[in-house]
């Protein structure tokens, strides 16, 4: 519950969902009174309690985070430990190509990567929805970011739902679920009581989730869970849980046939020393090191990075956002998107367009959308 003033919060443990709770016994779980609403110090204080409303985790990197990403591949670390072999031998001339090309590849790579971040942080900036709320026995507008539990939310038409909330008070109410439960056709809402504890989360229609929209008629509705509590946060939880960084194949490639030059660069030391009986004499040790760095290709990764480039740059004028080069060679290593809701993705609708049956072949089947008419 939550006290007045000063007091401290204390967590009440659920021992229903929400959408088995009516409405006065949820009152009495988040303490607020629907009828006015939180004050502002209750959601001042529940806010620091909570925290924002917004998904966690995916923010932007810093400078520093970026360049080191650049440096952070095995090609690229060989080549500085071969700067780091010429300067010892004094071979001025090789050192300064290769500084060149490592400087070359990071600055390309940084300014992309940088460029696309800066990009996505004004896109998220210019995307700063607000929601209605009800404190204080008044209507206010505030930033969704700031929604907290036990804010009472009025939803209407072609509203996004900001949080997690139970619908006390409907009017025609529709939503459109496709984003989270794959449901092409919007949910009539409702304000009944279920008594089905593991009814899953498309049936549960007296309460509207974060995310979604509303496509016909308005509610009054009393936030429950925000941000990373919501079910979209959910979902993106188990997300970030599972996101391991994993290399594509050219990366693995290319740390392979780097694995590789690098056993034929000291193969090749020990061949020269062999040939002179071990007999290291600085001329010897020249040539060996000579000999050693001529075998790594200096120029390959950054003819790697600069294609890439240019890629991202022709996808851009697609009006395409890349914020990583490496997803490029994902994007061009795709040869089949495979979906079993056709329609879903282009139009939020599932429309049967061919089956095959055994033993008799594939049909066609004709008619647009969900109307009854076809062939």
């Amino acid at each position: 519950m939550f006290g007045k003033g000063k007091a401290k919060k204390t967590v009440v443990v659920e021992t229903k969902p929400y959408h088995c709770m009516n409405i006065e016994r949820i009152q009495s779980e988040l303490d607020v009174n629907v009828t006015t609403g939180l004050t502002p110090s209750d959601a001042e204080q529940r806010l620091t309690v909570y925290g924002l409303n917004e998904m966690r985790g995916g923010g932007r990197p810093s400078a520093f985070k970026i360049l080191i990403r650049q440096l952070a591949n095995l090609m690229t670390l060989i080549l500085i430990a071969a700067v780091a072999i010429a300067f010892a031998i004094k071979d001025w001339i090789e050192a300064g190509v290769v500084i060149g090309v490592i400087v070359l590849n990071t600055a390309v790579g940084f300014a992309q990567e940088f460029k696309a971040e800066k990009t996505m942080d004004s896109l998220r900036k210019m995307t700063s929805p607000t929601s209605r709320v009800l404190r204080s026995g008044h209507q206010i507008v505030v930033p969704t970011v700031d929604l907290v539990p036990g804010d009472v939310i009025y939803l209407e038409s072609g509203d996004v739902v900001g949080a997690d909330c139970r619908l006390f008070e409907v009017f025609n109410l529709e939503t459109d679920e496709a984003l989270l439960t794959g449901e092409a056709l919007p949910i009539p809402k409702t304000v009944d009581t279920f008594d089905d504890v593991e009814l899953p989360l498309g049936d549960r229609i007296n309460l509207s989730f974060a995310s979604t929209t509303v496509t016909k008629g308005r509610a009054k509705a009393v936030i429950y869970a925000t941000g990373m509590s919501s079910e979209v946060g959910k979902i993106a939880k188990k997300l970030m849980e599972t996101n391991k960084a994993k290399k594509t194949p050219l990366q693995k490639a290319l740390d392979k046939m780097s694995w590789v030059l690098l056993g034929v660069a000291i193969a090749s030391m020990l061949i020269v020393f062999g040939a002179n009986k071990f007999k290291i004499k600085n001329e010897v040790l020249l040539y060996a090191i000579g000999l050693a760095i001529a075998t790594i290709p200096e120029g390959l990764i950054a003819v790697v990075t600069l294609t890439m480039s240019l890629g991202v740059h022709t996808l851009a004028k697609k009006q395409a956002l890349v914020r990583k080069l490496v997803a490029l060679e994902s994007l061009g290593s795709i040869t089949n998107i495979c979906s079993d809701k056709t329609g879903t993705l282009t139009q939020s609708k599932m429309v049967l367009v061919r089956a095959w049956l055994p033993g008799e072949g594939f049909f066609r089947v004709a008619g647009l959308g969900f109307e009854p008419a076809g062939e």
